[in-house]
């Protein structure tokens, strides 16, 4: 029987560009078919809907009888070896790790594995089997590739170009092995390639163009119909005939083929007594993808520093970073009252300021309001003018300034009486006694200025009422105000620090995702590793397991940097702060995995992954109040995968919550959420497409 049938195929990939229109194709079993044309007329293309990675528009393909596509691949995939036109290998595998791989998960028998594997590295000349892959050169890495396919001993091999780059003596003995192998096994082989010469060594032919056969023979028969002694000189004929439908195109069905020991396979039960029946999640072959991936880990220093020193540094620089008071702040100073600030220096070093204590009458009150500015929040830089201060401020030399009136001391010595109507600061403003300009341009630094001078003010005047023999009282509001639960030593810190740890546990769990699935896909090592028979769902299993092992670690690490660098006591359960670390992590490997299953270019999964970063970060509530949000963003908040978690962690440690209260459940729901919903809708994906 034929080994592959190809009839009506059509494939277009838009209205334009017609990829294959009604190619027909056959390739008897036992024998080497050559398959020839210019780049793009849709060799590879026609080779990955063989294999079942690529849906035809029109038009069947079998298989030893049974009809493939992509819903229906391959029921033998141990029968067939392929060798794609990039060499879709692990970089961090050695030669011979990556032989060990295939052969694994193609549930080869170790003594036949190992015994096949060196016959193959000896025929393709692979002397350093301890060499990493992308220690090799590229002809090297296109040896190993077309080892890889050959180390199950297929019945059927799919080659694209698999000679490019060997040199002509190891091209001739490659090419020795599979005419040997056609003959004594019945192996068939279809291959591409663009040195014509050595086509002449197949038994039959077919020169694609558009698309389409225009020529399917032996070579001897092509050389006989068109009067020519080589390929090369027949193709160049038969690319210039301007009837491109002519028919030309006899059944290679037709040439009589020398086999030895020829099987005829004709059905399912005769196929299962050629191959051993696969067994889904065998453990030779999860070992296998759990080293491989464990291996690469291993040989990318750069990715484990990282995933490391991720989270050390994101927050130490948020230690460091925020919540800190403004220091050293430059404040300029008018001082009307005492223009010689060595008076107020000399008046403040004496035993006491000048006071009456039966009048209660002061003088150089303006010395002792701005020795209640303290040096380490604002440094005073003094002018004579109140232009010469603008100046200083319009060219960034200060971050604003405040004027004290000549009769500051006056104005106070006048209002002696009334303490309790002039004790709020802007009464005094209204008296023009002090006068401030800030720089609004950075709205932190100006409020922080603002309410220090406040501050400093209120000081002040309560030292004014202890002298004057006055209840200090008078200058508070009357107001108290109690702590329902304990204020942490800076409140930047504890507000935003949920917030940063919601993050930064969901990015490591996206970024390690991403660079484990979408590496193998956009490498080739998935399509081949599914060709090969493994199930999307072994796949899965084992890049969850090894994600459940990384996000675990992620948390340990973050529970250490917790404990080293705040010296916070956790009021609520730290188990069930883990609780809600891991399933942050784990809800980010969904995430991770959900948008490296839907594209394969690097550039778009990374700008997802920062998108999902940035956004959850603007609107979780950890750095600004979401009460601050429009109504229509509250409820995009609400549902962002760190916005709950982010109030749940904050009333954990520091209100010692538990899990009845809504915060806490709610986050630990909505992670779940965030879990269930990703990995469905990824399965359902891979059932759908499960190739690259």
């Amino acid at each position: 029987m034929n080994c592959i049938e190809v009839r009506g195929a059509r494939k277009d990939y838009d209205s334009k560009n017609h990829v294959l229109s009604g190619l027909n194709l056959t390739i008897q079993t036992g024998s080497i078919y050559s398959l020839i044309g210019a780049s793009g007329c849709g060799k590879t293309t026609l080779l990955t809907c063989i294999l079942g990675m690529n849906q035809l528009d029109d038009g069947t393909i079998k298989i030893l009888g049974h009809e493939v596509s992509v819903d229906k691949p391959s029921k033998f995939p141990q029968l067939i070896g392929y060798m794609p036109q990039q060499t879709s290998l692990v970089p961090e595998l050695t030669v011979n790790e990556t032989l060990s791989y295939f052969g694994n998960i193609y549930q080869m028998n170790q003594v036949l594995l190992k015994q096949q594997a060196k016959f193959i590295c000896d025929l393709l000349e692979l002397n350093d089997v301890n060499k990493q892959v992308n220690q090799l050169s590229g002809g090297e890495k296109r040896r190993v590739s077309f080892a890889a396919a050959l180390i199950h001993n297929p019945k059927i091999v799919i080659l694209d170009e698999p000679t490019v780059g060997l040199d002509s003596i190891l091209r001739e003995k490659i090419w020795t092995f599979l005419i040997d192998s056609t003959k004594s096994s019945n192996m068939s082989v279809i291959i591409t390639t663009h040195y014509i010469a050595e086509a002449e060594k197949s038994n039959c032919c077919g020169l694609m163009k558009n698309g389409k056969l225009i020529i399917e023979d032996s070579p001897q028969n092509i050389f006989k119909s068109l009067g020519v002694s080589n390929l090369e000189e027949a193709f160049y004929r038969l690319c210039l005939l301007k009837n491109e439908d002519a028919d030309l195109q006899p059944s290679c069905s037709s040439i009589k083929m020398q086999q030895i020991d020829q099987i005829p396979l004709a059905d399912d039960e005769k196929l299962k007594n050629f191959v051993n029946t696969r067994k889904s999640f065998y453990g030779p072959t999860l070992k296998a993808l759990f080293r491989k991936e464990m291996q690469r880990i291993r040989r990318q220093p750069g990715e484990i520093t990282f995933t490391i020193l991720l989270p050390v540094v994101q927050v130490i620089c948020f230690v460091f970073g925020m919540g800190g008071n403004p220091m050293g702040l430059r404040l300029g100073i008018v001082n009307y009252e005492v223009t010689d600030q060595t008076i107020c220096s000399e008046y403040l070093h004496s035993t006491n300021y000048e006071l009456n204590s039966t009048s209660c009458s002061f003088q150089r009150l303006s010395c002792y309001f701005l020795n209640e500015i303290q040096d380490e929040s604002a440094i005073k830089v003094y002018y004579d003018s109140l232009e010469e201060a603008y100046r200083g401020a319009k060219a960034g030399k200060t971050f604003g300034f405040l004027t004290i009136s000549s009769n500051f001391t006056g104005v106070i010595n006048e209002r002696k009486n009334d303490w309790q109507y002039i004790t709020e600061y802007e009464n005094f403003t209204d008296a023009n006694l002090i006068q401030i300009h800030l720089d609004e341009s950075d709205y932190t630094i100006s409020l922080f200025l603002h309410i220090r001078l406040i501050k400093a003010f209120e000081r002040f005047n309560k030292k004014v009422l202890r002298d004057c023999d006055l209840n200090d009282k008078l200058e508070d509001i009357p107001m108290e105000i109690n702590t329902l639960y304990r204020r942490l030593e800076d409140d930047n810190i504890a507000t935003g620090m949920p917030a940063l740890f919601s993050q930064v546990l969901l990015l490591c769990g996206i970024l390690f995702s991403i660079s484990s699935i979408s590496q193998s896909r956009i490498e080739g090592i998935w399509n081949r590793t599914i060709l090969a028979g493994v199930t999307t769902s072994e796949i899965l299993a084992v890049q969850l397991f090894i994600q459940l092992i990384n996000d675990i670690f992620q948390v340990v690490v973050f529970k250490l940097l917790f404990k080293v660098l705040f010296d916070i006591k956790i009021e609520g359960n730290d188990l069930l702060l883990g609780v809600i670390y891991l399933l942050l992590c784990i809800a980010g490997s969904c995430i991770g995995l959900f948008v490296s299953l839907h594209t394969n270019n690097f550039a778009v999964v990374n700008s997802a992954g920062t998108l999902v970063f940035f956004t959850c970060g603007g609107l979780c509530g950890g750095f600004w109040p979401i009460e601050g949000q429009p109504q229509f963003m509250r409820y995009i908040s609400a549902i962002l995968p760190t916005t709950i978690p982010t109030a749940g962690i904050r009333n954990i440690i520091i209100k010692g919550f538990t899990i009845t209260h809504y915060t806490v459940y709610g986050a630990i729901l909505l992670l779940f959420g965030y879990i269930i919903i990703f990995l469905a809708v990824s399965i359902l994906s891979l059932r759908k497409r499960k190739f690259a």
